[in-house]
């Protein structure tokens, strides 16, 4: 009786265990040899239009996730218009790396080394974005990532961080654009689109205004999205011409999660 009531005890516990059926998730950190090779660093080139010169395009194994640069060659020489590239420069000193041709570095308070742990959680690599799409712009030059499989998947979230580049001009101007005012906001956007081409919806996240910035690797929740086989990024606001918006069209992304197995 006593070891008939102990298993009658132990299959009840056991009956009781709550069951884990949440989906597995993946999360895309750009880090090891095969992103170190198509990284800028490694190239030793830290201005965005030198590094795409050649066409610049990346494809993950593991999740399919991939993007090319859009490159215009119309000038005589290239210049990137959208793109999300690979680097791992990084440095707390934004007027020193703050200029157009160090456009690859992302903001890292703590930065002890110029090319390592620069990325989100002292990770070395991110990504680079570049481009956007406003009422005055020459087309749309969003950077964009897709699934080259032209399957729907979900993703969860991602980190996202200031480039030196956009700190230093959205701070002290520089002879193209001013520096933030006081009633001057900017905002970063994605907008997904499902494997028919049809958005799936928008989420935006404030970026940066006069005395606040963002310098840290923050969370962004892109669940809302759906699921998708490509998402668009943009960055808007800020000093405006005719031409539209001034202020770099920067900023940094790292730890894309994903929902689901891979």
């Amino acid at each position: 009786m006593k070891r008939i009531f102990l298993l009658a005890l132990l299959f009840g516990a056991i009956g009781c265990t709550p069951i884990d059926d949440s989906p597995p998730r993946f999360t895309l950190g750009f880090e090891g040899e095969e992103w170190d090779a198509i990284s800028a660093t490694t190239a030793g080139i830290s201005y965005s239009s030198e590094l795409v010169a050649n066409g610049y395009e990346w494809r993950d194994k593991e999740t399919s996730l991939s993007s090319k640069a859009l490159v215009d060659n119309s000038y005589g020489y290239a210049y990137i218009r959208g793109g999300m590239l690979v680097s791992s420069y990084n440095s707390r000193e934004v007027t020193t790396y703050g200029d157009y041709t160090k456009d690859l570095y992302v903001c890292c308070p703590s930065s002890t080394s110029t090319v390592k742990g620069g990325g989100a959680g002292g990770s070395d690599n991110f990504l680079i974005v570049v481009g956007n799409y406003d009422d005055s712009s020459n087309g749309d030059e969003r950077a964009e990532m897709f699934f080259a499989d032209g399957r729907e998947h979900k993703i969860e979230s991602c980190v996202v961080n200031s480039t030196t580049y956009f700190i230093n001009v959205t701070q002290n101007g520089n002879p193209f654009s001013p520096a933030l005012g006081k009633d001057d906001e900017i905002v970063i956007s994605a907008t997904g689109y499902n494997s028919k081409g049809e958005e799936t919806a928008t989420v935006t996240m404030p970026f940066a205004r006069k005395g606040w910035y963002i310098t840290e690797w923050t969370r962004w929740d892109l669940s809302p999205l759906g699921e998708v086989a490509s998402v668009k990024f943009n960055i808007t606001g800020g000093p405006t011409t005719e031409w539209g918006m001034t202020t770099p069209k920067y900023f940094a992304i790292d730890n894309i999660e994903f929902i689901g197995g891979y």
